[in-house]
């Protein structure tokens, strides 16, 4: 992964270490609770300056960034089959995007936060809707933590979009300002929109994070999360959901090496769903900016999304939109745009399910060689990794952004010792950021900036979450939308 110049000059200084000791100091990539800036300034002259010196690097090395192709990876094709998903056909379909019309994860039924989703209406409904935050896996079983002692769960219903038959919540905005543009959640692997509320661990439940080297205790007191704070602040907001609920059905689900016990997802199963949905509120809201905010799986859901609905554009696929004159913000936490560890755990080549797929898309965080997947995404030398930051120039061509500007902005935990220690289980400052200096906000948050709340398997991955679920990560989040 190539690193800026300030990027080096910053590590060079041995501030990763002394984060170890939250010894911080103002201005730099590790002042405690603020998260630092490693590339503190954009504008649209500056990313004008580095989208032409990027280009100048690659023509310098014979690097024909016109032939470059941003069109799926023939790898991840759909399939072409019609017939449903089941365990014993995974391998047809894991890996591949799948229409809407043969989706196995595009569907509203049994939503937990479906109003309607009562024991009266549905009485073999296994989660039915109480408070808004009832899905039984995070909220009634002992072995995740639960059940959720928050109390007072944000409200929201299943979202009802004209264009849109997939299932996502809408939470209730009893005071919209519509200068602000509507915000889409998108959450990463194995959970669903939940990930974006308040949660509380029952009272004497400890947090098990040593998988990311820290001992934490629990919150005693419920801290709001990214739901209830955009409501409060006036946006209109919907969380995209991705249903993994519902990968039992199709994937082998047991706890061999070659199954998929934790529900897994890959791109070819979440990017058309978010696709779809991005689409539908667009066009159902012309005059509105939209921002997208994706964590850990999400981010690289959100990216490829947003590239095949300008690559539907281009070709003048029928109903096709250009999401870039519309978009507003683009927020990435914990995001694998280099890589993940899995990957070097094997899964790549010893488990064929979504698990393994994933991974593969992903590609290795320590050791990282451009995946299939990320090839049109990100480009080469991730020219094509923040389209329209400039309100110009996409996937190699100018004139692609009705002059919006498009704000992107990445949140990962630093380092222990940068390029070889990580804290986050899965990402690293590398693996995480977008190495676009000028068109692209990258912040680090602290060693600190877990989140202490218990969500996600009484705080398995507490670090990873803590990009938008610590104090830090929301504060900077929400601080960047604002802007």
């Amino acid at each position: 992964m190539r690193m800026s110049k300030h990027s080096l000059r910053l590590y060079a200084t041995g501030l990763s270490a002394c984060a170890l000791l939250a010894c911080g100091k103002p201005g730099t990539p590790n002042t405690p609770g603020t998260g630092g800036d490693e590339d503190p300034v954009v504008t649209v002259e500056g990313c004008r300056e580095q989208l032409a010196s990027r280009q100048e690097e690659l023509r310098a090395e014979n690097v024909d960034v016109a032939s470059w192709s941003i069109d799926d990876a023939p790898q991840m094709a759909d399939p072409g089959l019609t017939e449903r998903q089941i365990p014993d056909t995974h391998r047809q379909y894991d890996g591949k995007y799948r229409p809407l019309t043969n989706h196995p994860g595009c569907s509203t039924a049994d939503l937990y936060y479906d109003k309607s989703n009562t024991r009266e209406l549905n009485p073999k409904t296994p989660t039915p809707y109480i408070d808004g935050n009832n899905d039984g896996k995070w909220t009634d079983r002992n072995d995740y933590g639960g059940p959720n002692k928050a109390p007072s769960h944000i409200d929201g219903d299943v979202a009802k979009i004209d264009g849109y038959p997939c299932a996502a919540k809408q939470y209730t905005q009893p005071n919209p300002d519509t200068s602000k543009p509507i915000v889409i959640l998108v959450h990463g692997n194995s959970t669903r929109p939940h990930t974006w509320e308040r949660f509380l661990l029952p009272p004497g439940t400890q947090i098990s994070a040593t998988t990311e080297k820290v001992s934490i205790s629990p919150d005693t007191e419920v801290r709001e999360q990214l739901a209830e704070s955009l409501i409060a602040a006036r946006y209109q907001v919907l969380a995209v959901d991705f249903r993994t609920d519902l990968v039992a059905t199709v994937d082998p689900s047991g706890l061999g090496a070659g199954e998929n016990a934790a529900g897994n997802i890959d791109h070819g199963w979440a990017t058309p769903i978010l696709q779809s949905l991005v689409k539908a509120v667009m066009k159902n809201n012309p005059g509105r900016k939209v921002a997208l905010v994706g964590h850990s799986l999400g981010v690289t859901v959100v990216r490829d999304a947003l590239r095949r609905l300008y690559v539907e554009h281009t070709k003048g696929v029928a109903g096709a939109i250009n999401p870039f004159p519309q978009l507003s913000h683009v927020i990435l936490g914990s995001g694998a745009n280099h890589g993940v560890s899995t990957y070097d755990a094997g899964l790549c080549t010893n488990n064929f399910t979504m698990r393994g797929t994933i991974v593969c898309e992903m590609g290795s965080r320590s050791n990282y060689v451009q995946t299939n997947f990320h090839k049109p995404l990100n480009g080469p030398k991730d020219l094509f990794a923040t389209p329209c930051a400039d309100g110009d120039y996409a996937f190699g061509k100018t004139g692609q952004c009705g002059g919006n500007v498009v704000k992107y902005f990445t949140i990962t935990m630093t380092d222990i010792t940068q390029g070889s220690n990580y804290q986050d289980f899965y990402v690293s400052e590398s693996a995480s950021r977008i190495d676009m200096p000028g068109c692209v906000v990258n912040k680090l948050t602290t060693l600190s900036d877990y989140d202490t709340s218990g969500y996600f398997n009484k705080g398995f991955i507490a670090n990873h979450f803590g990009s938008l679920r610590s104090s830090a990560g929301l504060r900077l989040a929400m601080n960047y939308l604002a802007r």
